[in-house]
């Protein structure tokens, strides 16, 4: 198991002078398909979630609970598409499963051209009622070097689904353990759940008394996390580890993390 990694919540200021960024700043953020839970489901704001995300201008967004072209969310609307023009980012749209008469997924969006992109589904044990879900990964040069950055949705009902998706999560990091990749999911897992020991095999958490991240308006519970692998691990530091006070847009707050490549 990875050991936790200490954190420094310095304040890095305004970058001086010109030349390769010296930081890289990435979000994870539940969109909960774009619907406030203040105004119920089939009202959708998808300017709200774009506002959310510029106002923190990550270079990196692992987005979950994305719709593309569903009757509940517009039949016209690709979100990650649509996001992704909103913030002036690149984007690669996950399909986990078929909904609302469109597809239904993850997504990530990225200030930096996206190299290479992969998708996968994340399984559930057969004859079990939970939901398969979606796990894409794409490459970047970021920090002066390639980075993967992966966005992951975990089932939320049942331990026995979650652990499987762990699994397969676990046998692509495994494929990717000479890069450095970063993490940005919603494992529907409190930090000291035990199918977390599982995912830990590759990936360390940022964070051990982590900070609440749903539901949005009260939060009680973490969610939500920012990970490195071992190779991230070895290549970056973690300048800043912050969940954002944004109770309106979604049901879950968006997390921030400012990464620095180590000398």
């Amino acid at each position: 198991m990875l050991a936790v990694l200490a954190l420094s919540v310095a304040d890095l200021g305004a970058q001086a002078g010109g030349g390769m960024p010296k930081t890289l700043k990435v979000m994870s953020y539940n969109i909960r398909i774009a619907s406030p839970p203040a105004k119920g489901w089939g009202y959708t704001d998808l300017k709200g979630i774009a506002d959310v995300i510029n106002r923190q201008a990550p270079d990196l967004v692992a987005l979950q609970e994305v719709d593309a072209y569903t009757e509940r969310s517009g039949k016209n609307s690709h979100q990650a598409l649509e996001l992704a023009r909103l913030t002036g980012m690149h984007a690669h749209f996950v399909k986990a499963v078929d909904r609302s008469g469109g597809d239904y997924g993850v997504a990530i969006l990225s200030r930096f051209p996206i190299r290479s992109a992969e998708s996968y589904r994340l399984p559930v044990s057969p004859g079990s009622d939970g939901e398969i879900r979606g796990c894409g990964l794409v490459v970047v040069k970021a920090l002066g070097m390639k980075i993967g950055f992966m966005t992951a949705h975990l089932d939320h009902m049942k331990n026995e689904d979650r652990l499987l998706q762990v699994l397969r999560v676990n046998e692509i990091l495994e494929k990717k353990k000479k890069m450095p990749v970063i993490f940005g999911a919603d494992l529907n897992m409190q930090r000291n759940h035990e199918v977390i020991r599982t995912l830990e095999k590759e990936v360390a958490f940022l964070c051990s008394d982590c900070a609440p991240t749903f539901p949005a308006d009260q939060p009680q519970r973490t969610l939500d996390y920012v990970m490195l692998n071992p190779a991230a691990l070895k290549k970056m530091r973690v300048r800043r580890y912050d969940v954002v006070a944004e109770h309106h847009a979604s049901d879950h707050l968006p997390l921030v993390v400012e990464l620095e490549r180590k000398k």
